[in-house]
């Protein structure tokens, strides 16, 4: 799965946030000894597109909340390329803790 960050807002650490995001979200959930919790669950990607787009988008939106407070995500949409693999389009704003912009 792909992942493409849309900032809302004006963005000066976006780079970094991008790459922390990326990073939460490419790691299996469960396999970081002593943080079981981080990253996305990998049991969702052989069902259906419909179901593992909201698993997926749920999950997303619950880690980006836990582990960067920095920003919040308001909406995860879903496309695929011309290799059939999904991108996640994550649009993220101002978080309560901290700021970004």
């Amino acid at each position: 799965m792909k992942f493409k960050f849309i900032p809302q807002g004006n963005v000066s650490e976006i780079q970094d946030i991008c790459r922390c995001l990326t990073n939460i979200l490419s790691i299996p959930a469960g396999t970081i000894p002593l943080a079981r919790g981080l990253g996305i669950s990998w049991a969702n990607l052989s069902k259906l597109p419909a179901d593992i787009e909201n698993d997926v988008a749920t999950e997303i939106i619950e880690k980006a909340e836990q582990y960067e407070p920095r920003v919040a995500v308001s909406e995860v949409t879903f496309n695929y390329d011309d290799e059939g693999d999904l991108i996640a389009n994550i649009i993220i704003e101002r978080g309560d803790e901290g700021e970004y912009g």
